[in-house]
Protein backbone atom coordinates (compact mmCIF):
# COMPACT_ATOMS: atom_id res chain seq x y z
CA UNK A 1 0.00 0.00 0.00
CA UNK A 2 1.30 3.11 -1.43
CA UNK A 3 1.23 6.33 0.97
CA UNK A 4 1.64 10.20 -0.78
CA UNK A 5 0.59 13.52 0.71
CA UNK A 6 -1.67 16.20 -0.89
CA UNK A 7 -2.77 19.75 0.04
CA UNK A 8 -5.94 20.18 1.32
CA UNK A 9 -8.02 23.12 2.84
CA UNK A 10 -6.99 21.64 6.06
CA UNK A 11 -3.54 21.26 5.15
CA UNK A 12 -1.60 18.51 4.04
CA UNK A 13 -3.41 15.25 4.15
CA UNK A 14 -2.42 11.51 3.50
CA UNK A 15 -3.67 9.54 1.14
CA UNK A 16 -3.60 5.64 1.38
CA UNK A 17 -3.70 3.88 -2.51
CA UNK A 18 -5.37 0.69 -1.16
CA UNK A 19 -5.20 -2.33 -3.81
CA UNK A 20 -8.35 -4.57 -4.65
CA UNK A 21 -7.41 -6.87 -1.79
CA UNK A 22 -7.81 -4.13 0.97
CA UNK A 23 -11.38 -3.83 0.07
CA UNK A 24 -12.26 -7.39 1.10
CA UNK A 25 -14.30 -9.00 3.87
CA UNK A 26 -15.81 -5.49 4.60
CA UNK A 27 -19.26 -4.40 6.59
CA UNK A 28 -20.94 -1.33 7.79
CA UNK A 29 -22.21 -1.31 11.70
CA UNK A 30 -25.49 0.00 12.55
CA UNK A 31 -25.71 0.32 16.43
CA UNK A 32 -29.56 1.24 18.20
CA UNK A 33 -30.30 1.99 22.00
CA UNK A 34 -31.77 -1.99 21.46
CA UNK A 35 -29.87 -3.58 18.61
CA UNK A 36 -26.81 -4.36 16.46
CA UNK A 37 -26.60 -4.88 12.89
CA UNK A 38 -23.85 -5.96 11.03
CA UNK A 39 -24.36 -5.84 7.20
CA UNK A 40 -21.53 -6.88 4.80
CA UNK A 41 -20.58 -5.19 1.99
CA UNK A 42 -19.68 -7.10 -1.68
CA UNK A 43 -16.22 -7.31 -2.21
CA UNK A 44 -16.55 -5.39 -5.54
CA UNK A 45 -19.03 -2.73 -4.51
CA UNK A 46 -16.60 0.07 -3.91
CA UNK A 47 -18.14 3.64 -3.93
CA UNK A 48 -16.85 7.35 -3.73
CA UNK A 49 -17.83 8.50 -0.23
CA UNK A 50 -18.15 11.99 -1.42
CA UNK A 51 -19.98 11.56 -4.62
CA UNK A 52 -20.96 7.89 -4.48
CA UNK A 53 -19.86 7.27 -7.90
CA UNK A 54 -18.41 3.57 -8.32
CA UNK A 55 -14.65 3.20 -8.40
CA UNK A 56 -13.37 0.26 -10.57
CA UNK A 57 -9.60 1.58 -10.91
CA UNK A 58 -6.79 0.14 -8.58
CA UNK A 59 -5.45 1.23 -6.69
CA UNK A 60 -7.80 3.36 -4.99
CA UNK A 61 -7.09 6.76 -3.38
CA UNK A 62 -8.59 6.50 0.80
CA UNK A 63 -8.56 9.96 2.23
CA UNK A 64 -8.59 9.97 6.22
CA UNK A 65 -7.87 6.12 6.69
CA UNK A 66 -11.51 5.71 5.76
CA UNK A 67 -12.88 7.50 2.76
CA UNK A 68 -12.46 5.97 -0.34
CA UNK A 69 -12.42 8.86 -3.23
CA UNK A 70 -12.87 8.56 -6.88
CA UNK A 71 -10.38 10.62 -9.43
CA UNK A 72 -12.54 13.31 -10.01
CA UNK A 73 -13.16 14.04 -6.08
CA UNK A 74 -9.40 13.26 -5.06
CA UNK A 75 -8.71 16.35 -8.14
CA UNK A 76 -11.50 18.74 -6.10
CA UNK A 77 -10.14 18.15 -2.56
CA UNK A 78 -6.80 18.70 -3.95
CA UNK A 79 -5.43 22.21 -3.22
CA UNK A 80 -4.03 23.63 -6.12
Amino acid sequence: METTYIQTEDGETKVEWWPEEKFRNRATEIFTPSSYDRIPVPDNLIICDFCNEDIVEFPVPVLWGTHAVCPKCLERVSKK
